[in-house]
Order: structure tokens, then sequence, then C-alpha cells
């Protein structure tokens, strides 16, 4: 830099005493950046860093950052050997104590003890002596080494170069076992290692800390044998997105054990509950699958489409949810008889009943109807129902009576058409599905006709799916258990599983009781999943429902019902006496047996229809022939009617039928008819063939 100045030229009219002193600065090779005779000015101050450039700041914020990194390192790595000497020192004073065999001894009771732990003590520190010997022996090897192979002064530095290093390799290996011991806190001051890290150890571990097949194989075993229960092998079969797929076989041990014990694996895997899930193998009692859910294997089930109006046959294999394998869950609709337990926000209505009633609604060779003896059931179907909602107990056991005439009269039918031995669904002739929530509520009437339709119901195409919180263990309840096609438990009680799933389902892995129903729309957690048994259904395997929505179901309803829905055959409704009391519009009020005979064309048929309504206009029991009955019937009969013409036409629409004799007015004893006579005599009208049962 040149200290030379170019001489100052001042302007006239300057005032000197407001000119600052400064030092002309010229910059070597670049002169002319600054004009000849410029001053710049540098006012009085102390140097500050904030005051400094980037370059500066730079190197300043590099250099406090690498300072501190290294105070931090330098502590860290300091933590870690302290750690280390401090559980080394104690586990080296343990060793050389033989505290360990002390402890393996119980105590020092005798002096054959104290013989075993002084000989323990002279071996180990014998063993110390000749391994600092060792090692002093491989310093010195490595130092002559050094002097004769790479040409080092034998009394130079390098007699330090072999100790240093073993120095080095011993704080590093001392640190680097500090800090295992302070990554695994729960290691007892006595221990080495960590149980779970003990090669030898039962010690069991979360699966969680597993990260590799080996790791979890591992993880089962220690888990199970920590339980009490050996295993001859147990094989990872693979990651499934929503948990580990293991393969096992038990040593000296049953499967009942392994069940009895889920909730505690639960906790030993850390695994949400109920993520433990048992499949027994058939053929061999020691082998099973250990499924460890972690998340939901539903969790990417989409909300499914409902079916085209009239688009499926009762042949047809429908999808109606998804199995925890990714396979779908498939029923044909033809021969199903169902019952389904599930306690509440088990989605036992919602989802079960509701993916059930989806399907059937668009058969175009089906109809349904849906009865619930003590709540609403799903009437978001009543439009395309056969019937309107039926409710309560009454109304449930007269629709059930129905359903049990139409099973009984439908094997007429079926011989008539020659369907053969089993009811061939139709759009004109239809399978009939009645659908019970809350079966246990319903009065012992009901259940009994229940029963009678589950032994007949099978071959005259009349079916019943049955659905409750609980299990029954009435006649009802047995009877459906052992003549249901298919067993469906959602979230239930565990004294329920023997009674739907038999006895030993649980050993078998079913565990319904595992299952957490839903608690509001937000807390949903198991609803809708469930186990099933029945034809092709042999696994206990987690399924799901589908779920549909609301809205979906309301447009499907309206679209079906626009179509238009199959109904209840003629031929059936003929043959079981109901062609009057069920009727298409949806009333069901009963018709009298006056006008069911008003319907019949017979010669008879309106004499008998004459008598009821006599019956009815008196109010009572017994009417007397000549006085009453043969009056009655001017007009309707031959005027030549007599009370023997009028017995032989009562008799000979049932024959046992007979004239009897009674109090009437004053009269004591007057020949005449009883009403029930009468009624029995309609029925033969209207049903010839139980006339003929009755005569035979």
């Amino acid at each position: 830099m040149s200290t030379e100045a170019e001489p100052l030229t001042i302007p006239a009219g300057w005032d000197m005493t407001k000119v600052i002193p400064g030092q002309a600065i010229a910059h070597d090779g670049i002169v002319e950046d600054i004009a000849p005779g410029v001053l710049e000015p540098f006012p009085e101050r102390r140097p500050v860093l904030r005051h400094a450039g980037s370059a500066a700041m730079v190197v300043a914020s590099v250099t406090g950052r690498a300072v501190g990194l290294s105070a931090y390192g330098g502590l860290t790595a300091g933590s870690w050997l302290w750690a280390g000497l401090k559980a080394g020192s104690y586990l080296g004073y343990r060793y050389v104590r033989a505290h360990d065999l002390q402890e393996v001894l119980g105590g020092m009771s005798k002096g054959a003890d104290w013989n075993k732990v002084q000989q323990v003590r002279r071996n180990r520190w014998r063993f110390l002596a000749w391994s600092t010997l060792g090692a002093a022996g491989l310093n010195l090897a490595g130092w002559w080494a050094l002097v004769a192979g790479a040409g080092m002064t034998a009394l130079d530095y390098s007699w330090a170069i072999p100790p240093s290093t073993t120095g080095l390799a011993i704080l590093t290996t001392t640190a680097l076992y500090g800090r295992y011991r302070l990554n695994a806190p729960d290691i007892a001051p006595e221990q080495v290692i960590a149980e779970q890290d003990d090669p030898n150890s039962d010690e069991p571990f979360p699966l969680g800390h597993c990260t590799s097949g080996e790791q979890v194989a591992e993880c089962v075993s220690r888990a199970l044998a920590y339980k009490g229960i050996g295993t001859r092998s147990v094989d990872v079969l693979g990651y499934r997105g929503w948990g580990w797929e293991v393969d096992a076989v038990l040593n000296g041990a049953s499967l009942s054990k392994v069940n009895a014990i889920a909730d505690e694996l639960d906790s030993i895997f850390d695994v949400p509950r109920g993520g433990t899930l048992i499949e027994p193998d058939p053929d061999a009692s020691a082998h099973f699958t250990l499924r460890l859910v972690t998340s939901d294997p539903f969790a990417d089930m989409a909300r499914p489409a409902v079916h085209a109006p009239n688009s499926m046959s009762v042949r047809d294999a429908a999808v109606y949810g998804r199995c925890m394998d990714g396979s779908t869950f498939e029923l044909r609709l033809r021969g199903m008889f169902m019952m389904i337990i599930g306690s509440s926000g088990s989605a036992k209505t919602k989802g079960a009943l509701r993916c059930i009633a989806e399907a059937i609604t668009a058969c175009r060779d089906a109809i349904a109807i849906e009865m619930d003896p003590v709540k609403d059931g799903i009437r978001e179907f009543s439009d395309v129902m056969a019937l309107p909602p039926v409710r309560g107990k009454e109304d449930c056991t007269t629709t059930l009576r129905w359903l049990r005439d139409i099973a009984s009269a439908r094997n007429q039918v079926k011989s008539a058409k020659e369907m053969g031995d089993l009811w061939e669904p139709s759009p004109k002739h239809p399978a009939i599905y009645g659908l019970i929530d809350e079966f246990i509520f319903l009065s012992q009437e009901a259940k009994e006709l229940a029963i009678e339709i589950l032994r007949i119901g099978r071959e005259t195409g009349v079916y019943l799916i049955f659905a409750a919180q609980e299990a029954t263990q009435d006649s009802l309840g047995d009877a459906i258990a052992s003549a249901v096609t298919y067993r469906v438990m959602l979230a239930a009680r565990s004294e329920d599983i023997p009674l739907v799933l038999g006895k030993g389902a649980v050993a078998q892995g079913y565990r319904p009781d595992r299952l957490r129903p839903a608690v509001d729309d937000e807390r949903i957690y198991d609803a809708g999943k469930f186990y099933i048994a029945g034809p092709g259904f042999v696994r206990p395997v987690l399924w799901r429902w589908n779920r549909f929505d609301r809205d979906q179901i309301r447009q499907a309803v309206k679209d079906r019902a626009a179509v238009g829905r199959p109904w209840f055959d003629h031929d059936s409704l003929a043959a079981a006496d109901l062609l009057h009391v069920i009727r298409r519009n949806g009333t069901t009020d009963e018709a009298s047996l006056a006008d069911r005979l008003d319907r019949i064309d017979h010669d008879d048929a309106a004499i008998v229809a004459q008598l009821l309504r006599t019956f009815e206009e008196y109010g009572v029991a017994f009417l007397p022939t000549s006085e009453v009955l043969i009056p009655a019937l001017n007009g309707v009969a031959a005027a030549d009617m007599d009370s023997a013409k009028l017995a032989r036409i009562l008799q000979s629409h049932s024959p046992t039928v007979k004239a009897g004799r009674d109090k009437w007015g004053d009269s004591p004893q007057v020949r005449g008819w009883f009403r029930a006579a009468v009624e029995q005599a309609a029925a033969g009208l209207i049903d010839p063939s139980k006339a003929r049962l009755q005569a035979a």
C-alpha cells in the first residue's frame, strides 16, 4: 500500500475547520479506484465482532460450532467411559471375589462352600495374571516388529506405540460398553449384558424390537418359554403388512395352554389387545400358526358397492366381506340358515344383517321378511321387504306361524311342480328369508315355530337368519346351534363361545371374546370383525363384514322398489290357506272364516258361512237347529233344508262332527250344533286334505 498522497487542492471558499482529518489511501495496482485527494475517514471506535465482515462471521460461526460439538462429543464420550469404568470395576470386583459362585451356592454355610469359593478366586487371579503376561508379551512382540521390520530405533518413541494402542483399545471398549449399559438402564449392576441379548436367556422382549425374521422367531420362542411352553421349532413365514405370521411346533405342551395365555402374550409381545391369533393344524396337534397383529388388517378395506336391482340369484356367490389374509368372504344364499351373535356395538345389525339383507333384496328369486320383537331392526329395507316391518312378540309369532305353514304346504307345491328334492327358486316361486333380530326375546310359541321351520324349511326354500346379543341355552338355542348352516360370532361374551361354536372352540383358536365392540362412530375398534364356522369355514381366522353406508342403502332400496320385487307365490299361499291373509298391499289383517268361505267355489260354502255368521251374531257357543239355524238359512239353502240334511252337509266336510244337546232358553236339552263343530266343517271345506286325515 502506498503512503504517498497527491498534493491537496482546496477549493476556494472551503472552511478548513470543517474538514475531517484523514489519510489518503491508494491501493496498489488499483489507484484509479480512488479519486486523487479523496479522504476515507475512520471514526474513533473499538473493534467489535458484530461489525466484522461476512467472512469473519462465517469463521466465527464454524469455529464456535466446532468447539461446541467437540465439547458435547467429549462430554458424551466421557459419560460413556465413566459408565464403562464404573460397571467394569464393579463387575471385576465381583469376578475376582467369586460373588457369582456364592449366589449359586446360596451363601457359604459350610466349609466345603468356602473351599470352593477360595479355589475359584485363586483360579481367577491366576487367569488374570496369565492374561496380563500375555498382553505384555504381545506388546513386546509388537515393539520388536516395529524395530526389526519398520526400521525404527529401539530406544526411540517406538516402544510407546504398542502399549498406547492397547490402552486406546481398552478405553474404546470400555466406553462402548458404558454406552451399551446407558442404553439399557434395566440391566442390573451384577449383569454383564441384558437378558434379551443373552443367547442362553429366555427373557422375553417386545415384538417392536425385532427388525428381522430371525429376531421375531427368537421373540416368539422366548415368550412361549417364559410362560412354560416348550417349542421344537419356530419359523417365521413372513411379514404380512398387518403383522407377522409364524409357524411353530410345540414340545410337550397342548395348544389349549397357548390359547389360555393369549391375553398375557399380548402384553409380552406388546401388541394391541387381541393381536395374538392362534390357528391350529387339524392334521398335527402340536403344529400351529401364530399371527401377531400389530395393525388393523382391514384398514385398507374399501366401502363396497351395492348390487343392481334383481341382478343376482340365490344360486350366485355373493361377497359379504373380507378375510384378514385378503381373500373375499363369499356365500350362497340358497340353503343358508345362519346364527349371528354379537354384543352391542359389534355391528351385528348394521353390519351383518344389513349385508345379508342387501344381498337378498338384490336377488330376483328371493324375498325377505324382517322381524324384531324388541327393537326397530333394519327398517331402512322396509320398501323392498315382502311384508312391512314386523315388530313385537305377538306379531313375530304370527309371522313365524305363517312361514311355518308355508314351509309345510310347499311340499305339496314342490311335488305338483315336479321340482325334485329341493325347492327350485325362481321369480314366480322365490325363496323366503326371515331375518330375526334379538331372537332370544321371542315368545315360547314363536321359538317352537322357528324350530319347526329349521327342520322343514331347507327342502321347501324357507330360511331363517337369527341374530342376538347373546346366545341362549333353551331349546331354540340348541336347535339353532345344531341346525344352522353358518354360525357367526362378532365381539361377544366368552361363555357364548361353546354355545355357538361348540365345546373346544376356544382351544381351537376361536376368540371372539377378545374382540372389542365399537364405542361410537370414531372409536369403532373391532366392530364388524367376526369368526365363522360352517361349510368351507374351518379356520379360526378373522373376517370382516362389508360396511354399507345408510345413504347407499336408501338409494339401493329406492332403485329396487322402482324396478319391482318378487312376492309370495300364489301356489304356496293357497296351499298354506294364507291367500286371503297375506296380501300384496301390505295389510295382514286376518280374514274371518265366513269371508274366506265366500271365496271358495263350492255349493256348501255359502251354507257353512251363514251358519258361522249366525253364531257370530248371537255370540254364543251353541245354537239349536230347528229354532235358530234352519230359519237362518232361508234364502241361502234349499227350501226343504232340515236338521238331517244339515248334518249330512257338515259331516261331508268333517266326518267326525256330530250334533249335540244343550240348554236353550227355558228348555234344558235342545238339539243343535256347537260352534266348534261348524268351524271344523269350515276348515274341511277350505282344506279337504285335513278332512280326509281326520276321517282316516
